[in-house]
């Protein structure tokens, strides 16, 4: 088990702010409501630690070169094949944050931020993971804040835009956002997508402990743990801190070819 406890604060995150905000990197914290009644923390990159951050990552890179679950290899790869020829290959700067509710709801907020590349193109894809059940959907411009038009559509109504692989199943989910207008040549179009995943079997209480099991896809990560329940294990390396609200927040860098393990477990404050 690779985990690096502490009550330090993390150097650098995405700014997720509310809507109208101009996500970029900023001195200092900042915090604003994401979503109604919930906090979300924003980091800049204060000077005296940037050396410090650059050896934790450098750090977790290593560790997690080092380490691979032999468990979740065949799993792993199963779910990065299908992944490969579902999600759009033309989306960079991509960042998830994953905040879960109470336990017994096996739900849990999702906000995604990425920018879609691809010249010309007028619609983003963001596909449903397989045995999750999405809801409360929003998606928001970043650079304006303003809400864009989205809907759920399959995988062939998808592949008819030209946006996704042509080997994307049938009967796969997707949202497909309304970008603002056509991507510029060489420029890029930020958007935000909020949702919330019901998913008993990834997310769930076993012999007391929450136990957080889905694999990473994109390479930045952070799982914040509901308030009253403190971390005791994850199978990859991760970097801890605390929030403003006093709830554990966990953050995954993911610098292979193919899907992170992800097993978080945690135990109930007393």
């Amino acid at each position: 088990m690779w985990v690096k406890l502490g009550s330090w604060k993390p150097y650098v995150t995405r700014e997720l702010g509310v809507s109208g905000d101009n996500p970029s990197t900023t001195k200092g914290t900042k915090e604003h409501e994401g979503r109604k009644g919930t906090s979300q923390v924003v980091l800049g990159f204060p000077l005296c630690s940037f050396v410090s951050f650059v050896v934790e990552v450098l750090w977790l890179g290593f560790a997690a070169l080092c380490y691979t679950p032999v468990p979740f290899m065949k799993l792993s790869r199963i779910v990065a094949l299908f992944l490969v020829f579902a999600i759009p290959a033309f989306a960079a700067d991509e960042f998830t944050l994953y905040e879960l509710l109470p336990p017994e709801t096996h739900q849990f907020a999702i906000t995604y931020d990425v920018s879609a590349t691809r010249e010309g193109a007028r619609f983003f894809f963001n596909p449903v993971r397989p045995g999750s059940t999405a809801s409360k959907e929003r998606v928001i411009a970043r650079s304006s804040g303003k809400d864009l038009k989205f809907e759920l559509v399959s995988g062939k109504d998808a592949k008819a835009t030209g946006l996704v692989p042509a080997q994307t199943s049938d009967d796969a989910q997707f949202i497909k956002v309304y970008l603002p207008g056509p991507v510029p040549k060489g420029g890029e179009s930020r958007i935000r997508i909020f949702k919330t995943y019901t998913d008993a079997p990834s997310y769930y209480v076993k012999d007391g402990l929450l136990v957080f099991d889905r694999p990473f896809g994109i390479k930045r990560n952070v799982v914040v743990l509901p308030a009253g329940w403190e971390l005791v294990g994850s199978t990859s390396p991760a970097i801890v801190s605390t929030d403003a609200n006093g709830r554990v927040r966990v953050s995954f860098v993911n610098d292979r070819d193919d899907q992170l393990p992800v097993k978080i477990t945690a135990r109930r404050l007393p």
